[in-house]
């Protein structure tokens, strides 16, 4: 079906739209196996119903009687004490009914881990950016820039795409709800905008574009975009940097700025007027993308090196003679999770006798 006429049909009927969004994740959660000895599970998380996914009760059940850890990293601000109290409720409820699994979070910001702290829970600062993948984002040499500006994001109000309106030249990578009136709002505010998704599919529909064409289509931009005013680190900030892209970003809570710096990166006021101007600078100053891309990857190399340390600490704790950083290049991958099923992990270990 043609995406227009889903549109209009999800538009029309929204609970229609809801039922399939639900059926499509239902099965499917975030998360990756790190290490089966010890039992190590990396997952993403969010308090806010907009990111749900199926639930991962499976796999605790399946290890109700065994020590695994699971690494919890938020994807949306959680700096909020009020948020944080309710992490550690749930996370009392899970230990009473699940007395040998620990849980540790993976904190985008240092204010994040202090909050959790305070609340006793295990935290470590390590922003999630830190796992994207360099091999794939990264500067195409010989593409010519086609626009002036690309904003990589949903396309919901909380990003506020219409805080580019004044952008000479302006292109767009996104998913949508198409029973949103935000996304109509978007498309009749920029006619003349480029939409990469749509530009890449066939037969009218919106494309889900692979990393390795993200990378493409950021490589015909010259600055990246990053304009909402609270959510999680935002992936396709860094994805940006590391593709060689200068960043105009607004204010922001949640941890994105972590590896920017005024050198490659203008943080501006929330107005058209000011996100134009700081399009205008850092085309003005024309930053190499090599020397963007060098200096990010210092940082990444930080915050990497802190999360090997973690599963080494855990290593340690567990008396398991192993370096996990020499394991490191064959577990990563880029965000080091992906949507699967939880049944299908269970399986899996259970054909490698794992935990029985």
């Amino acid at each position: 079906m043609e995406i227009f006429k889903l549109a209009k049909l999800y538009a029309k009927h929204p609970t229609l739209h809801k039922q399939h969004i639900q059926k499509y994740h239902q099965m499917r959660a975030p998360y990756s196996l790190i290490s089966t000895e010890p039992l190590i599970f990396y997952m993403t998380y969010s308090l806010s119903e907009e990111f749900c996914h199926a639930s991962l009760e499976p796999i605790f059940n399946y290890f109700q009687d065994r020590t695994v850890y699971f690494l919890k990293n938020w994807w949306w601000d959680m700096e909020s004490p009020h948020e944080v109290a309710k992490v550690r409720e749930m996370e009392n409820q899970h230990i009473r009914q699940y007395p040998k699994h620990k849980f540790i979070h993976i904190c985008n910001t240092l204010q994040q881990q202090q909050v959790f702290d305070e609340y006793s829970l295990n935290a470590v600062f390590c922003n999630q950016n830190c796992l994207i993948d360099e091999r794939i984002f990264k500067p195409i040499n010989d593409m010519s820039k086609e626009f002036d500006a690309v904003y990589d994001a949903r396309i919901w109000p909380y990003k506020r795409h219409l805080l580019a309106q004044k952008i000479d030249s302006v292109a767009f990578i996104y998913t949508f709800d198409p029973a949103e009136a935000y996304y109509y709002e978007v498309r009749s505010l920029f006619p003349d905008a480029h939409y990469f998704n749509h530009a890449l599919a066939k037969d009218g529909m919106s494309a889900l574009l692979s990393p390795e064409i993200v990378n493409q289509c950021l490589n015909a931009c010259r600055v990246g975009l990053c304009l909402s005013s609270v959510e999680g680190a935002m992936y396709a900030s860094i994805q940006y940097l590391l593709s060689g892209l200068p960043v105009v970003s607004t204010k922001s809570k949640g941890g994105r700025d972590v590896f920017f710096d005024e050198e490659y990166t203008l943080i501006v006021e929330d107005n058209p007027d000011a996100v134009k101007e700081g399009v205008d600078e850092l085309i003005r100053r024309n930053i190499s993308p090599e020397i963007i891309r060098f200096q990010v990857i210092e940082k990444i190399q930080e915050h990497r090196l802190t999360f090997i340390k973690l599963i080494q600490s855990i290593y340690d704790q567990e008396e398991i003679n192993k370096d996990f950083s020499l394991e490191w290049e064959n577990i990563f991958f880029n965000k080091l999770y992906k949507l699967q099923r939880p049944e299908q992990t269970i399986k899996q270990l259970e054909l490698a006798k794992i935990g029985v």
